[in-house]
C-alpha cells in the first residue's frame, strides 16, 4: 500500500480519522528525499514516539527499496494539537536507510509531545473499548491506543476490557500491553496478573520483558511513560 504523505488514512477501518505518512513506494518514490535530512534529534523523537504497533496482520510488507526488510504493522501518533497520523512499522526503516524525510507536521508536532490531555480522541476511544456492540476490530484498536493517555479513565476502561471474556478472547493481547504501560509507569501497582484472562495476562508479561520489542525481518532495534 502506497500513499502520498498527508493523505487521509483509508487503509484498514479505524475509529478515528488520520492522516498517513511513511506509506512509501514505487510509484512516488522515497518522499522528502534530498530535503534537509532528519537531525539526529528528530530521529530519536520519532524512533521514540514509533513502539507499540497496532494493525498487525497476518502478512508482511516488504521494502519496496531494498530486498532485507518487511514490516507488520502500523504506529499512530496522537500530537497534543489533536492530529493523528497513521505510518507503517517501516517509518523508521525508511528514514535511517533510504532518506525518507517525514513530513515537517509530524516533525514539529513530536517536539511538543508529552503527556497528552484527555480529549475527544480518548474520550472516543474509551466509548468504542466499552461499548460490547461496536466492531470489534475497532475495540482491539482502540485497546491498543488508549495507552497513549496516561489517564485514571484509560485506566479504568482497560481494566474493564480485561474482564470482557468475549473481547479478552480476540484482544487479550493488546489489553494485557496496555495495562503493562500502566503497570511500567507506577500508575496500576495494585494490578495483578494472576486476576486476568490468560491472554489478557500473557500481553502483560510479554511487554514486561526486555526483548518486548517491535517485530520485523531485519535485525536492528526499534525504540515510555
Amino acid at each position: 500500500m502506497e500513499y502520498l504523505d498527508l493523505s487521509p488514512y483509508d487503509y484498514l477501518g479505524f475509529p478515528l480519522p488520520m492522516l498517513t505518512v511513511g506509506w512509501l513506494g514505487r510509484r512516488h518514490g522515497v518522499q522528502g528525499a534530498g530535503a534537509t535530512p532528519v537531525t539526529g534529534v528528530e530521529l530519536r523523537r520519532l524512533r521514540t514516539a514509533s513502539q507499540r504497533l497496532g494493525s498487525i496482520t497476518l502478512g508482511w510488507h516488504d521494502c519496496a527499496f531494498c530486498p532485507d526488510f518487511s514490516g507488520n504493522g502500523e504506529y499512530r501518533y496522537y500530537l497534543p494539537r489533536g492530529e493523528i497520523y497513521a505510518a507503517p512499522m517501516m517509518i523508521v526503516h525508511y528514514v535511517e536507510v533510504h532518506g525518507y524525510r517525514p513530513p515537517r507536521d509530524l516533525l514539529d508536532g513530536l517536539r511538543l509531545v508529552g503527556k497528552l490531555r484527555w480529549d475527544w480522541r480518548a474520550e472516543h476511544l474509551r466509548s468504542v473499548l466499552l461499548n460490547q456492540s461496536a466492531d470489534f476490530d475497532f475495540r482491539c484498536e482502540a485497546a491498543v491506543d488508549l495507552a497513549n493517555w496516561k489517564d485514571p479513565r484509560a485506566l479504568e476502561a482497560l481494566r474493564r476490557a480485561a474482564h470482557d471474556a468475549e473481547l479478552a478472547d480476540v484482544a487479550g493481547d493488546q489489553i494485557g500491553r496496555s495495562l503493562a504501560v500502566f503497570v511500567n509507569c507506577g500508575l496500576a501497582s495494585d494490578l495483578r496478573a494472576d486476576d486476568m484472562h490468560d491472554m489478557v495476562r500473557y500481553g502483560m508479561t510479554e511487554a514486561s520483558r526486555p526483548t518486548g520489542m517491535p517485530v520485523h525481518r531485519h535485525a536492528g532495534p526499534e525504540g515510555g511513560c
